[in-house]
């Protein structure tokens, strides 16, 4: 990772204080699954304005036989110190072919109800490892090149929990998803002690081996040393997320899981 290289070292130091961890020796087998989280203000930074966040984030990724898709509605209600409320919606749905090299996405953002971004369009790679092109159809026709190394995000998923497996820490890689007109990010991803059991008694798609990660995205071409934004989440070995916190530069938003179940696979 050429920017951000505070980070990758800062990276580097919290991940010989949680230790080396033990590796997971068994496939990375993705479910098809939906969930809901609830969505609060975990922490806010002095003058930043914000005196309460809370919302639901619906999610479901599914197995399309010729792909994955993946669709999510999230919906938040922020309150700021000097009154009033903002209701801020984003809608998105993505397919991405198997061999993780064909990507389609559309993304719709609305303020109190009014349009506010609305992106769709297509990508592809050339091969494993190398860069690619995205074409946007709205807001209106582009195409923008994406860098040697790109992943789409079921990709990424997948190389993260793999990483994780084969005992490796960081993982820095370009990453396409479609969010927003700017292109890809590059993100730094740090992959704690793992895997941890969960407890007894857990519903079955929580009861696979975890690890705790954090993400920090830093936009492609930016020279900001600091990233957009962070994440951090436990990822378990079948895709399913829980216990997520969005950090941006005055506040965060933490992500209770409130419901999962699988989603049944289609006949193909």
């Amino acid at each position: 990772m050429q920017r951000g290289s505070s980070l990758v070292m800062g990276a580097a130091v919290m991940a010989v204080a949680w230790g080396a961890g033990l590796a997971w020796a068994g496939p990375v087998e993705l479910v098809s699954h939906k969930a809901v989280y609830h969505m609060g203000l975990s922490a806010s930074k002095s003058g930043s304005g914000m005196a309460g966040a809370a919302g639901t984030w619906a999610y479901q990724f599914a197995d399309s036989c010729d792909g994955w898709t993946t669709e999510y509605r999230l919906t938040m209600t922020y309150a700021y110190d000097e009154g009033g409320q903002v209701q801020s919606t984003t809608d998105f749905l993505s397919w991405e072919s198997k061999d993780g090299l064909k990507y389609r996405f559309r993304v719709r953002q609305a303020r109190d109800g009014q349009v506010t971004e609305d992106v769709e369009g297509t990508a592809e790679l050339r091969g494993k490892g190398q860069g690619g092109t995205a074409r946007y159809s709205r807001p209106e026709p582009r195409t923008i090149k994406l860098p040697k190394g790109t992943l789409f995000p079921t990709e990424h998923t997948a190389h993260l929990l793999d990483a994780a497996g084969s005992g490796t820490r960081i993982l820095s890689r370009p990453v396409f998803d479609g969010m927003g007109e700017e292109g890809p990010f590059e993100i730094n991803a740090l992959i704690g002690r793992g895997p941890n059991t969960p407890p007894p008694g857990a519903q079955p798609l929580l009861s696979a081996p975890v690890w705790p990660m954090r993400m920090a995205f830093f936009q492609v071409g930016n020279k900001d040393p600091l990233p957009e934004f962070e994440m951090s989440l436990n990822y378990h070995v079948n895709g399913v997320a829980d216990d997520i916190v969005q950090i941006f530069k005055t506040f965060s938003l933490k992500g209770k899981l409130e419901m999962v179940e699988p989603v049944p696979r289609k006949k193909c």
